[in-house]
């Protein structure tokens, strides 16, 4: 199962669609950590790396997304502590530099 396309281009969501999409989105989001930690690794060039940046501040900018973000952030501190890391930058350090 996916993420609905109606989250990823920022339509609202039916109330019947929002559990299972909290989860999806919580998946998603440890996708954008584990990147976001690949990256501090240098495991990962920069060029893919300035895509997945893009990618992951687009997305995490829509509506369904953003709520479900806002929640783990909220009662859950620290579970991705690297994208919450790359927010706090603004999306502008990248994580492989020292800075981050």
């Amino acid at each position: 199962m996916a993420i609905p396309v109606d989250a990823l281009i920022g339509k609202s969501l039916k109330e019947d669609e929002l559990e299972g999409v909290r989860e999806l989105v919580y998946n998603y989001l440890d996708l954008c950590n584990e990147q976001t930690y690949l990256r501090t690794k240098k495991r990962i060039t920069k060029d893919t790396w300035i895509d997945w940046c893009a990618g992951i501040r687009q997305n995490l900018e829509r509506p369904a997304l953003k709520n479900v973000w806002l929640e783990v952030k909220t009662e859950a501190p620290g579970t991705f502590s690297f994208l919450e890391q790359l927010e706090a930058h603004e999306y502008l350090v990248d994580p492989a530099s020292r800075n981050f």
